[in-house]
């Protein structure tokens, strides 16, 4: 038998167009079935920014003493390097507003920047008599000071711990002890001797930054910034002999440990 080719119909236009309006149908309700979680995820959108990323001081400071242990490195002084030990003690009113006493001493080392340069030699270490006549070898410092922290926060660490922390402004008045500055005379005459240049002192005043990172309820580690400013008769910067009086600065670097105590938070009154 000899095969046939049959022709079939082309397609009705009214099939067509069903079949169209049943895929259209599903795609309509695709998006329906979608909906929903686009929905819910906007009503969560709605409340994003809303809750504050602090919404309470977890460490509270107020109505509580701290005493601070610390550590005091110069970092700007070109003829003196400066380590000492450091106490404080100090009081909050509130959070934000405290007040507090400091003391400051330890050891004097001369500076790797000490040098002196000849015109018709290379340049060497500064001599002690050379030393004797440069202000910076400060041996105490003792004062007062009020602090300010308008900033409380916390930090995200390696997204697994949350770090608290504040950042204050300090200012405070302050008792300076230092070596005396000394002529070129008095420093080769006490050089020969083998004698040192006596202790003076001089009020001053100091400002600076600090941060509080808390450990705990009760422990805090600090780091302050803090330049010293003070009056220093230099007999070497009047013609004729004389001392002119000369405003120093000295900035300090401080690590620290502080201790609160009461060693919980006060109760909110």
């Amino acid at each position: 038998m000899t095969p046939r080719l049959i022709q079939l119909p082309p397609p009705h236009p009214g099939r067509r167009t069903g079949r169209m309006a049943v895929l259209a149908a599903l795609w309509v309700a695709g998006l329906v079935g979608l909906a929903p979680p686009a929905l819910a995820q906007s009503k969560s959108d709605a409340f994003a920014g809303k809750i504050p990323p602090v919404s309470n001081e977890l460490y509270r400071k107020a109505g509580r003493l701290e005493a601070s242990l610390s550590g005091n490195l110069s970092v700007n002084d070109p003829f003196y390097s400066k380590y000492f030990a450091g106490l404080k003690l100090g009081y909050h009113f509130t959070d934000s507003l405290s007040a507090g006493a400091l003391l400051a001493s330890g050891f004097n080392t001369k500076a790797g920047s000490a040098q002196v340069c000849p015109t018709n030699s290379g340049c060497h270490s500064a001599s002690r008599t050379q030393m004797y006549q440069v202000p910076g070898n400060i041996r105490m410092m003792a004062g007062v000071e009020g602090a300010w922290a308008p900033i409380y926060g916390k930090l995200n660490v390696f997204s697994e711990r949350v770090a608290h922390f504040d950042l204050s402004l300090i200012a405070g008045v302050d008792w300076i002890q230092y070596q005396k500055v000394i002529s070129r005379v008095e420093a080769e005459n006490l050089a020969a001797s083998g004698g040192h240049p006596g202790l003076t002192s001089s009020l001053g005043w100091h400002a600076g930054v600090g941060t509080r990172l808390f450990l705990s309820e009760w422990i805090a580690a600090r780091l302050e910034f803090r330049p010293y400013w003070y009056f220093v008769n230099v007999p070497n910067l009047q013609e004729g002999g004389g001392s002119k009086r000369d405003l120093q600065t000295q900035l300090f670097v401080e690590l620290g440990v502080s201790f609160f105590f009461p060693m919980h938070n006060r109760s909110v009154q």
